[in-house]
């Protein structure tokens, strides 16, 4: 290179080479048996900050803020939306009525046969399993 010229290689390269050794010193204590061992040593009294701090906190005063704070919100938020579905709603069930009627008269009458009927095949289909596993169980 031209003498009036500064050479960064050589710069970084002698940065390098003294900051090598201070490093990898510095990397051999983080990982001696002494300094892993004291770093074992802090985690219990951690956790048992961890634990404390988070056993201080009311859940139920946090709640009780926090949905405080929510709810007129979210009630402001939904008042326009209940407003154009509430009469959506009420003609779906207006329109609904007739049919849960028919429905619901359809089986008060079918109800006791579902009733009289399941108490006969009930038996029936306990039998057929009980073969079935008969059958299986002696094959095996």
């Amino acid at each position: 290179m031209s003498e009036g010229k500064t050479n960064i290689g050589d710069i970084l390269g002698g940065v390098m080479g003294m900051a090598t050794p201070m490093v990898t010193g510095l990397i051999k204590s983080m990982l001696s048996p002494g300094m892993i061992k004291s770093v074992t040593g802090m985690i219990p009294n951690l956790l048992g900050t961890v634990v404390d701090a988070v056993s201080s906190i009311d859940i139920g005063e946090l709640l009780s803020s926090t949905i405080g704070a929510i709810l007129p919100v979210a009630m402001k938020l939904l008042d326009p939306l209940l407003d154009i579905l509430g009469p959506i709603i009420e003609a779906v069930l207006n329109m609904l009525t007739p049919v849960l009627e028919i429905v619901g008269s359809l089986l008060e009458t079918v109800g006791p046969i579902f009733d009289a009927l399941t108490k006969v095949i009930g038996p029936m289909i306990g039998a057929l399993t009980n073969a079935v596993k008969a059958l299986l169980g002696s094959s095996s």
